[in-house]
């Protein structure tokens, strides 16, 4: 297939988020055989507002997508998070392209209303929105016209290169990024209540009181650095949601802690992850991996080994493939394949 690939691919960051899941497809779409033309809505728009155009930036963007996909005709047109793309241009773009299949790829959060207009509004003129979230609330945002499925965050071996569970001498033993935290927010005063719980460990929280988040490679000398992580999500309780972090963290393979009201734990095992009912459970998974090593190092390889061949970048575009080219699936996914159609 001949795919145009939309979404932000934040040239303005000089590489910082080079482990972003958009790059991360685009590599499974390519390594499956495809040609792909990545458009970055959000730098276009920019440099054109740059130069005095203002306001224009976003119609400039709008009209370049045309322009391209004029010259590249795709089959397939995979709209990520692409906000500056009108639904008008979809709209014309299909005029033009009768057999255009167009896909939504949408990794924010159910409880993010912005999210869910997001949602919403490319159901008007997409066919599928792929969402890294499950369940039957996905029903409600199906129309005549648009439907939804899940998909994981992937994992990329040529991104996710760490091998944190072949290191004994790490110098934190607990690690958790957010974006912006205090303590007194929930997952603020969850942090804290470990460090009480758990005095004894050494932590490294990123994007909590006075220390930063961190992006590129500081980012993963992080990861590199500690031994096991937290993947704590805003609020807990929705399907099979996750950040990309859970990517991140298992893909470089640190001993992850998962909550089980993400239901991950109908996929992976305790023999791959630490998971959790509450912090009790949690508090003393973590003092059983502060004196058993050896532990940690087996289940995080577990981990690593298991998630790369769950979610790797390679099977998520194949999946999309499949669905968007309306084929019997191409194989066995570890996730639901479901399509929540309308009813």
């Amino acid at each position: 297939m001949r795919i145009v690939l939309v979404g932000n691919f934040n040239e303005k960051r000089a590489g910082a988020n080079f482990y972003a899941t958009v790059r991360k497809l685009a590599n499974g779409f390519v390594r499956n055989g495809h040609q792909v033309m990545s458009f970055s809505d959000r730098d276009v728009a920019r440099e054109a507002s740059k130069w005095g155009i203002g306001r224009a930036g976003d119609s400039h963007a709008n009209e370049r997508l045309i322009e391209l996909c004029a010259n590249f005709r795709p089959d397939l047109l995979v709209l990520f998070h692409a906000d500056k793309i009108a639904n008008e241009t979809v709209r014309e773009l299909r005029r033009r392209l009768p057999a255009l299949r167009v896909c939504v790829v949408n990794i924010d959060a159910l409880f993010l209303p912005e999210n869910v207009a997001r949602i919403h509004r490319f159901a008007e003129v997409a066919d599928m929105t792929f969402i890294t979230t499950a369940g039957e609330r996905l029903r409600e945002f199906a129309t005549p016209t648009h439907s939804l499925s899940y998909i994981p965050n992937p994992a990329d071996p040529s991104v996710e290169t760490l091998q944190c569970f072949a290191e004994n001498d790490q110098p934190a033993d607990f690690l958790c990024t957010v974006g912006a935290e205090t303590s007194t927010t929930p997952r603020g005063m969850f942090l804290r209540e470990i460090e009480k719980r758990v005095p004894e460990a050494r932590y490294a929280y990123y994007g909590l009181e006075e220390r930063a988040s961190l992006q590129g490679m500081d980012y993963f000398d992080a990861i590199a650095s500690a031994r096991m992580g937290l993947n704590l999500n805003r609020e807990e309780g929705y399907p099979l949601y996750s950040s990309d972090r859970l990517a991140q963290y298992a893909g470089n393979g640190l001993l992850v802690f998962v909550a089980r009201s993400t239901g991950y734990d109908e996929i992976f095992s305790d023999e791959e992850f630490a998971f959790y009912r509450d912090i009790d459970e949690l508090a003393e998974k973590l003092r059983f991996f502060l004196k058993n090593d050896g532990e940690r190092q087996r289940i995080a390889r577990n981990g690593h080994e298991r998630y790369h061949a769950f979610f790797s970048e390679r099977l998520v575009a194949r999946y999309i493939e499949d669905v968007m080219e309306g084929r019997p699936l191409s194989g066995s996914y570890a996730w639901p394949t479901e399509i929540h159609k309308h009813s």
